[in-house]
């Protein structure tokens, strides 16, 4: 009787929080991925308890190496990495069903990669974010569109094929989709299959208060960042600065579009291991034809940057790297000294974003070159060789990958079609704050954390001047980046400069005035110099040692005690101080006055 209750009682327990539409959040896996990263990545439950490990990152259909993957692309005697990290699902071992449909598994999972394999096959089987497969779990989903991929592999530009290291995780799908249908018989209804998305059934469900997801990816090195990845809702704290809203376009197949106006290199703070503290530029450095943005989509299945060459290549000029054709991709040259002193010191990269509703507000995204010190190992290379992942063979599928989500949250309301990004915090993350995202929001809020503060102690700053350079991370028009910051400040000195050089020459023109003619200073009515009173001839004995200089005959201005500000373009206006009413004095002397006969003409003199 008394298990009864208490399995009663959980069950209970089970409802409520089934039904309460608190954010669902995935499990992270204790395995990192990936001989390009190495990256973090989630695991799911497929089946009846299929652990499988994923990257997440998709719209519409999920896709993993089925049972036959390694076999199809592993050469005898050499390692399965998929397998090794927990990433094939075997179909044979689900409770899932196969309705024959085949499906261009290559260009789909790898649309920003060149690839090659033959058609993967839809399937559906049950998907559970956690461990619990049961009724009350709250977190699974019938039905899953999913599809099982046999033999597609990466084709880098040498003509070599390596094997997928994880599939990818559909996150849902815009604008507001549950399920799709598709018909095993072309025109006929009779036999079609309905396929779950995630986001979308586990609000049908109510499992979720919205069809949303918020994420950071997190890193591995050479500080673990855990990730974080919230269904109907996201973690504040992964969000610092401004947040950027962009519209998931038609036809709905990827986050694409973001606006990149500018790709720079930065100096947070100390010396920099560069002749220059900023250099702004390089997305169009050596590109006349891309015009003032380039469109690219936001890929989690995809480890590069994915920038056209002459990008990559402006980048490249100022780092220590070799170009390697046969990967596309750059490798530090690791016996250069300022190799370390670049991926050590808090030196980013910057990319500069236009807000696509107000063309004058702009929002950084930063990543440490700490981040962009990755790692290449087997079976794409012989040893471990530190890269850089700035994919230079992207052939006009531009994207941004992995490497600079490790430092961007990416979030999404499926319902309105929004995606969201933002600056994500260094090693320092400030704890959890999750919050419940609406299911109607065009926008979320970023938390007030500070992002130079998150990463501490985990840089170490070359001696030399302190740039201490501003990362706000958003800006107008005017400042695009730490280094329209500093040309902002070079203006700046300019302007101060030219309102100093005017300011003293009207000095100088009342001071002449006030000496030649006696006259002061007035503005608006308002005396602020009086005029110079008449000399008094009378008599005037002052006690010996008792002398005073001859500037303090006259009423003085009181000295300011702070420095007055310089006009701005910011609406500040500078203004003379104005003293107490100044008061007639006589004017001492030392010697004695005689009083003029008073039958004296006197004389006039020109």
């Amino acid at each position: 009787m008394n298990h009864f209750i208490t399995t009663a009682s959980l069950a209970a327990l089970s409802l409520i929080q089934f039904v309460s539409g608190s954010p669902r959040a995935a499990r992270w896996s204790d395995k990192t991925l990936g001989p390009d990263g190495p990256w973090n990545a989630i695991a799911v439950t497929l089946g009846d308890g299929q652990d499988v490990t994923v990257y997440p990152g998709k719209m519409w259909e999920s896709f993993f190496p089925g049972k036959g993957y390694c076999s199809n692309t592993s050469t005898a005697g050499q390692p399965c990495y998929a397998q090794q990290v927990g990433a094939i699902y075997d179909e044979t071992k689900g409770t899932g069903k196969e309705p024959q449909i085949a499906v261009d598994a290559a260009s789909f999972y790898t649309s920003n990669l060149a690839s090659s394999g033959t058609q993967g096959t839809r399937y559906t089987d049950k998907l559970h974010l956690g461990t619990d497969t049961s009724v009350w779990s709250g977190d699974g989903v019938d039905n899953f569109d999913m599809v099982i991929m046999s033999d597609t592999q990466i084709q880098y530009p040498n003509g070599n094929k390596y094997p997928l290291f994880a599939g990818c995780l559909s996150f849902g799908a815009a604008p507001g989709i549950v399920n799709q249908t598709f018909q095993v018989t072309a025109g006929q209804t009779a036999g079609a299959v309905n396929m779950s998305m995630l986001a979308g059934t586990l609000f049908d469900k109510n499992a979720i208060d919205s069809q949303t997801f918020g994420m950071h990816i997190g890193s591995v090195a050479p500080q673990n960042v855990p990730g974080s990845l919230w269904f109907g809702g996201y973690d504040r704290n992964r969000a610092v600065n401004d947040m950027l809203a962009i519209s998931i376009a038609e036809p709905y197949f990827s986050f694409s579009g973001a606006p990149l106006t500018d790709i720079s290199i930065d100096v947070v703070k100390g010396g920099s291991p560069f002749p220059w503290n900023s250099k702004g530029g390089l997305l169009a450095s050596g590109n006349s034809s891309m015009g003032t943005q380039l469109d690219l989509a936001i890929d989690p299945c995809l480890p590069y940057l994915n920038l056209p060459k002459s990008t990559c290549d402006a980048i490249a000029s100022e780092l220590p790297v070799t170009y390697n054709n046969g990967l596309g991709l750059y490798l530090w040259n690791e016996t250069s000294p300022d190799y370390p002193r670049i991926v050590q010191s808090p030196s980013v990269l910057s990319f500069t974003f236009v807000d696509p509703d107000n063309n004058s507000r702009l929002v950084n995204i930063s990543v440490p070159f700490i981040h962009l010190n990755l790692t290449l190992d087997e079976p794409l290379v012989d040893k471990p060789t530190p890269y850089f992942p700035c994919n230079a063979a992207s052939d006009g599928n531009y994207a941004l990958g992995r490497a600079f989500l490790q430092d961007a949250f990416f979030g999404a309301n499926l319902k309105t079609s929004v995606y969201f990004m933002s600056q994500a915090p260094g090693p320092n993350v400030n704890g959890e704050s999750v919050a419940i995202m609406d299911n109607e929001c065009r926008t979320l809020d970023p938390s007030n954390n500070d992002w130079v503060t998150s990463w501490g102690d985990y840089w170490t700053p070359l001696p030399g001047p302190d740039v201490e350079t501003s990362q706000d991370n958003s800006s107008s028009s005017g400042s695009s980046s730490s280094h329209s910051s500093m040309t902002g400040t070079i203006a700046g000195a300019t302007v101060g400069g030219v309102a100093g050089v005017a300011l003293l020459a009207f000095i100088g023109f009342v001071a002449r005035r006030y000496q030649r003619y006696g006259k002061g200073l007035s503005i608006c009515g308002l005396s602020i110099i009086k005029d110079k009173p008449a000399a008094y001839y009378g008599a005037n004995i002052v006690d010996a040692g008792d002398t005073k200089s001859p500037g303090e005959y006259w009423p003085q201005q009181p000295v300011p005690q702070a420095a007055q500000e310089l006009p701005t373009n910011s609406g500040n206006t500078w203004q003379l101080s104005v003293g107490p009413t100044d008061q007639a004095a006589e004017m001492e002397s030392p010697y004695t006055v005689h009083e003029m006969p008073g039958d004296y003409a006197g004389r006039n003199h020109y």
